[in-house]
């Protein structure tokens, strides 16, 4: 049969188009060959040649006693080749539900079948890689090297362990923000971040040859070079102390529904902070440690400002402690501003150290404005030598720098040095402030805090961390007398009564500032104020080794003031720090008179109680009658005596001072719906003693440790 010309031409063009692309092809081969070999060859070596790092170990981060804090530990991530290329088909389906039913066992997360289920899809569509655990510990990891299948090796069992290092932390979310963390791409955050250069050391290299696999092999240890790890990075944290400050301050932000506080710790001498918790309130209801508030809140400090303020006054010889202020009614126009007192009714007149002791805001801006109203330079020049404006510069990143209006700024007005004096118009942070008052605490020195005490290498000290002096002295000797005991009687007699206890004296300072809302002025949204408690101080008193601040914001319900809300949460603390050293116990106990006997107090509360108590331990007493339900009990003379409190008159008693189990048998009893807030004592009370109790159905008690 004649082939027809049409089909022998386009067979013709095929051949030919075949011919030339087989020329091309040779052509290709001798130039790869002959030309670009050499630099191909040097090439695939390169590939399958190279040096590769060698990680180095972060170091840790320790506590004070050098218990752990945070430590990188391996984690292995556990996947599978189903599809290995030793892998044998009978084998396989052998070995595979020992290997899944031992998964399940060690891994709970997904069944057995769900092993199966997974495996056996990735082999039927040829994959490479099916991860089946992440995040497993050393241990686990050694097991599952140990498991049917896949202790036949890489190649013919196909597990694949792809090994991380990851961050620990044994106590979890405690100070997790001063801990703090690295994250690319992110802000690094505390003393991770700060420290990042000395704890992540320096990684080390080694030639490695790709075999297979994704597979690298070492090839010559002659030209390894080691990795060196990182530094420890030893801290002043007491892990102790952390806890009860932690605890403590959720408990009042829980019980308050504050938006947010921050408590701080230090060591009087050495500026060691021994805790720093920081706890705001997030979407669920709860509290974590969302942002660093003791060195990144800077805001007015309302009253604890007034120390400075009447330090002034006292170094410039304007003021004596015995001089009198008049306050009036607690309400004041001062350069067409209101000035108010918290005590209703107001102070009157009051003496220089009452006006401390009570916190009166007239009183302070009474005395300020008139000794520097006209030259405020001045004022604030007294304020800058005690250091009060100096920045602290801490080892950890994100603290703000002291913020204090001058003449020259655009807001400054003839009031701003007035309200300067009761704590507006100056912004500071928790730790600034408490760095003055550690000040007073330390005989007018004052030392940087710091939350490091050392870098170590294998347990060597490489670098040490010292006290470092801000200023030698804040103030003249008779001053520092002067206010150290303006702060003790502050707790005896003044805002901070709650504080006063028989085993230790506590120093300090509240505040209860109206928060600012911006051009608003200091009213929210809904025409009422917000409120910042604070309380500031020192342990014990007349030989200080301890300070401490406690700062709460936006706390609601019955109480909002400094001693109430941020005083039981400083309490907590010191208590807990005087149960747990004994030196300071030893201390104390040396200091006190022993050739008289000790009359304990007694707080107020259900007679029974009281005088089973005082009877069991043979202490002397008087005034106890069994029909009274409840006794307030005084010292007099080397006797107790009970006052008693009932409810036979037209208006309520106070409860304050007594246990819940004192009034709410009795309460019920008596036909009384109580709504009850916290734990430990009554602080505050709903009728407020002295109200009729007409037509009175509900009472409100609000509770906390005092």
């Amino acid at each position: 049969m004649e082939i027809k010309k049409p089909i022998l031409a386009r067979l013709g063009i095929v051949y030919m188009v075949s011919f030339v692309v087989a020329l091309a092809i040779l052509a290709q081969v001798l130039y790869i060959q002959m030309v670009s070999g050499d630099s191909l060859r040097v090439e695939a070596a390169e590939f399958s040649e190279t040096h590769r790092p060698i990680a180095s170990s972060r170091g840790n981060i320790l506590a004070r006693d050098e218990s752990t804090l945070a430590s990188s530990l391996p984690r292995f991530d556990v996947a599978m080749d189903p599809n290995s290329s030793g892998m044998d088909q009978n084998v396989f389906d052998q070995n595979l539900p020992a290997l899944t039913s031992a998964l399940s066992g060690l891994f709970p997360d997904k069944t057995a079948a769900q092993y199966v289920q997974m495996i056996r899809k990735a082999r039927s569509e040829r994959k490479q890689f099916v991860l089946l655990h992440k995040d497993a510990s050393f241990d686990e990891a050694r097991m599952v090297r140990t498991l049917p299948l896949f202790n036949l090796g890489q190649y013919k069992g196909g597990l694949i362990l792809s090994q991380v290092s990851k961050r620990e932390r044994p106590y979890k979310l405690l100070a997790s923000r001063t801990i703090g963390y690295v994250s690319e791409g992110e802000t690094v955050v505390g003393i991770e971040g700060s420290f990042d250069y000395f704890l992540k050391g320096t990684d080390g290299q080694r030639l490695e040859q790709r075999i297979g696999g994704g597979t690298w092999m070492p090839l010559n240890t002659d030209n390894e070079i080691d990795p060196v790890d990182g530094l420890d990075v030893v801290t002043t944290l007491d892990v102790n102390y952390q806890d009860v400050a932690e605890t403590a301050l959720n408990d009042c932000l829980v019980t308050y529904q504050a938006e947010y506080g921050c408590a701080v710790l230090m060591e009087v001498a050495t500026g060691e902070i021994l805790a720093m918790a920081n706890l705001g309130k997030a979407d669920d209801g709860n509290y974590y440690e969302i942002k660093n508030y003791a060195i990144n809140d800077c805001l007015e400090p309302g009253s604890t400002f007034k120390v400075p303020a009447i330090m002034a006054a006292l170094e410039d010889g304007y003021v004596d402690t015995a001089d009198m202020i008049q306050t009036g009614n607690g309400k004041y126009t001062l350069h067409n501003q209101p000035i108010a007192d918290s005590h209703t009714g107001g102070h009157g007149l009051i003496s220089v150290k009452e006006v401390v002791e009570v916190s009166s805001n007239i009183g302070m801006a009474t005395i300020i404005d008139r000794y520097y109203g006209s030259n405020p330079e001045h004022f604030l020049e007294r304020i800058y030598s005690m250091g009060i404006n100096k920045p602290l510069n801490l080892e950890i990143e994100g603290g703000q720098d002291p913020r204090i209006k001058t003449p020259a700024s655009s807001t400054w007005s003839a009031a701003t040095v007035a309200w300067m004096a009761f704590g507006y118009e100056v912004e500071l942070t928790p730790l600034q402030v408490l760095t003055f008052y550690n000040a007073i605490a330390n005989n007018g020195i004052m030392v940087r805090p710091r939350l490091v005490k050392s870098l170590k290498s294998h347990s060597q000290v490489v670098k040490p961390y010292k006290t470092e002096v801000m200023k030698s002295s804040i103030c003249s000797k008779e001053t520092l007398k002067i206010v150290r005991e303006m702060l003790i009687g502050a707790v005896n007699d003044g805002t901070a009564k709650n504080l006063k206890n028989d085993m230790y004296q506590i120093a300090g300072k509240t505040g209860t500032a109206v928060i600012s809302q911006g051009a608003k002025g200091y009213k929210n949204a809904g025409g009422r104020k917000d409120y910042r408690a604070s309380f500031v101080g020192y342990f014990p008193a007349d030989n200080p080794k301890y300070s401490c601040i406690v700062v709460v914001s936006r706390p609601t319900g019955p109480s909002y003031y400094g001693a109430v809300v941020s005083g039981t949460v400083f309490k907590a603390i010191s208590d807990k720090v005087y149960a747990t050293n004994l030196d300071m116990q030893k201390s104390l106990a040396a200091s006190k008179d022993t050739s008289l006997e000790r009359i304990p107090s007694v707080a107020p509360g259900y007679w029974a109680d009281a005088s089973n108590l005082l009877t069991t331990l043979k202490i002397p007493y008087s005034g106890f009658k069994k029909e009274d339900a409840w006794a307030q009990v005084t010292r007099k003379g080397d006797q107790l005596q009970a006052q008693i409190i009932n409810l036979k008159d037209s208006v309520w008693p106070s409860f304050i001072g007594m246990g819940l189990k004192d009034v709410l048998p009795v309460l019920e009893n008596m036909g009384y719906k109580v709504k009850v807030r916290g734990s430990g004592r009554i602080i505050t009370q709903v009728p407020a003693a002295g109200t009729y109790r007409d037509s009175v159905n509900v009472i409100e008690l609000q509770l906390a440790s005092l």
